[in-house]
């Protein structure tokens, strides 16, 4: 007997029940004191992609949430995951493909883009200007600007080199061992957490890259922790990666990313392997994690306009 393909599209049909209660099992691995229950059941929708029925089957599968019926509210960074590794159209799932578009033409033809930093007073009513600490280019320039949203700088990334020499048997033997690492949007408390990556096998590209610094300087490998910007037009995105010196050349890696990319973005593995460097989407700012934006010791949210200058 022939069992018919439905031709309901993959978005809408609903995951089978054990890769719903396996990702639930996973995503529970986070301390409950670490969730932000804000995430309505139109809102799980409308960002996330997660339709009734399926938030129902995660409902059921054990994701944690506070409240009753319409009036449930969820975590960010669960329904986040849920999202991507249970294959919704959400704005996550859209990064990943405009991400790895970016990659493709960024090794092709090299584009040079302008990045405009934009961003408003996290604290408005106070006196006085707003003084702004904007991240330029390795340094904290201050910038005095309204309270409303409001450009308050201007980063130009300059094409990227093609030409990244190739990583040595260590550094690959170094990146293998977080090969089965899966990538999950944390929240701070745990992304940092070395012990957590461990134990739970999940990571963002953070925790990840932070990891790899120091188990690298360790291993006497010559290696820095980098914030810059993932480049990508529309909209660039803050983020980290580790790089390590080879031939004297810093060679940008971030094996977390790339498994996102071939994963969820439709790169082909072979083309993109986890060891190879996304070095051409990165523009470096320092050498620790930090904000693009702060206003008066207070970590504001920013926007990054993308656009192509070639």
């Amino acid at each position: 007997m022939v069992t018919p393909v439905s031709s309901e599209p993959r978005e809408r049909r609903l995951p089978d029940p054990e890769r719903i209660e396996d990702l639930v099992r996973r995503l529970r691995q986070v301390p409950d004191g670490q969730r932000r229950f804000s995430v309505t059941p139109a809102q799980a929708r409308r960002v996330h992609g997660i339709r009734p029925d399926l938030l129902a089957a995660l409902t059921a599968a054990g994701v944690p949430y506070v409240g009753a019926g319409d009036e449930r509210l969820y975590d960010a960074y669960d329904l986040g995951n849920a999202a991507l590794h249970l294959g919704r159209l959400s704005v996550q799932s859209r990064s990943m493909r405009a991400w790895a578009k970016a990659w493709q033409t960024a090794l092709d033809q090299m584009p040079g883009h302008r990045i405009q930093v934009v961003s408003a007073c996290p604290a408005p009513g106070h006196p006085g200007p707003c003084r702004y600490g904007v991240l330029l280019d390795g340094r904290r320039r201050q910038v005095v600007g309204p309270a409303a949203e409001a450009r308050l700088g201007e980063l130009q990334a300059t094409p990227a080199n093609r030409a990244w020499p190739e990583l040595p048997p260590d550094v690959k033997e170094l990146l293998q061992e977080v090969a089965d690492i899966g990538f999950f949007l944390l929240p701070e408390a745990v992304r940092w957490d070395p012990e957590f990556m461990w134990r739970s096998r999940m990571s963002d590209c953070g925790g990840a890259a932070a990891w790899l610094v120091h188990e690298g300087s360790r291993r006497g490998l010559e290696t820095r922790f980098s914030f810059g910007l993932l480049v990508a037009a529309p909209y660039s995105t803050p983020h980290c990666w580790a790089e390590f010196r080879v031939d004297g050349v810093w060679v940008p890696v971030d094996p977390l990313l790339v498994q996102a990319l071939n994963q969820w973005g439709g790169l082909d593995p072979g083309a993109f392997p986890p060891d190879g460097t996304p070095g051409a989407l990165f523009h470096r700012l320092t050498d620790r994690f930090t904000k693009v934006v702060s206003h008066g010791g207070i970590w504001a949210q920013v926007s990054l306009p993308t656009e192509r200058t070639d």
